[in-house]
Order: C-alpha cells, then structure tokens, then sequence
C-alpha cells in the first residue's frame, strides 16, 4: 500500500492552496504526508500542473503526480496515480484533514487486512461516505477506470462510486475530529 495526499483541487471556497497552508512552520501537505510516512508507506502527492512549481519547493519532484485525466473533483488525482501505478493500493488523504489522527487511520487499515475482499475502505457517518481516509484498491481502482472509459460523463461524485462498488465501511465516532472540514 502506498499514500497518497490529494492537494490538485481548485481550493474556490478556501480562495487559497490549502496544502501550501502552514502550521507550525510546516505546510499543511508536509503535515499530512508525515502522517503516512510514520507508518512506512511511499507517500506521493497529486496536484494539478499550475501548481507544480510552487510544490517543488516543498516535495520532492519524484514524489508529486501531476493529474491528466478529464474526471471532476477528486477522483482525477486516485485514477490518475492508479494509472501510474496501477497494481498499487492507495490510502488516500485530503490535504486539509489536519486533524487526522493516526488511531482513525490504523483502524482502517485494520479492517483492510482482516479482509481483502472489497474495492474500496471508507468511514461514514450517518449520512454520508468520508471518502478521505480510505484505501482504494488496484482492483477496485482498475473497475472503476474501466467503467469511466465506457461510460464517460457518468455520475463519477464519490457518493456514487461507493453505492455502485464493493464498498467496506467503518461508521465515524460522533466525538473523532479526524473528519474536520477546513474550507475557510
């Protein structure tokens, strides 16, 4: 498994790179990958090509995957890094989720390793999926891929992706931060 930290959206809400928000004299995409690599996994970063010069100063070039397919919102950054790498599984953060805590992402992990028989591994809460953290598989990656390439323009929001495959989930503690939402 590899991790992988999506930083390539257009931050409009936020008005500003939220991955190149600093904390504690760390950027916030430095902050979340250290979260990934204390668990010994190669951590790469997906962003888009306007912000390719400015996250060289902060990550490695080798580790920064540039997005190329079509797909809105967050899946161009998971299908453009399977595509990459395609017989990788990926846990897969935002670059706000400051708040994560490594509890909430072993435990996923956890539930991963006890079986191995879904595409994807997510939290919900009672209304929705949490798509960031989850681990995304090379197969349930690769189905995904193909039905994209079959049917392009589909309903390809996250929601919809874990109704349509085999999706494993872990219900959110009403008292875990992990989830907090950083747009402002």
């Amino acid at each position: 498994m590899n991790g992988l930290i999506l930083s390539g959206g257009e931050s409009k809400r936020a008005g500003t790179d939220k991955g190149l928000k600093t904390l504690n004299g760390k950027t916030w995409v430095e902050i979340m990958r250290e979260k990934l690599l204390c668990l010994g996994l190669d951590v790469k970063v997906s962003i888009n090509l306007s912000q390719l010069e400015a996250y060289k100063n902060v990550i490695a070039k080798e580790n920064l995957i540039i997005d190329h397919i079509s797909i809105p919102g967050p899946l161009r950054g998971i299908l453009t890094a399977h595509i990459h790498f395609p017989k990788n599984n990926w846990l897969v953060l935002a670059c706000d989720q400051i708040d994560m805590k490594s509890e909430t992402i072993k435990k996923l992990i956890d539930g991963f390793n006890k079986s191995r028989d879904f595409d994807f591994y997510v939290y919900k809460n009672e209304k929705r999926y949490q798509p960031f953290c989850g681990i995304y598989t090379a197969i349930g990656l690769e189905k995904l891929l193909k039905t994209y390439r079959i049917k392009h323009g589909e309903n390809y929001s996250m929601q919809h992706v874990f109704d349509t495959f085999n999706t494993f989930s872990l219900a959110t503690g009403e008292s875990d931060t992990s989830f907090n939402n950083y747009n402002k």
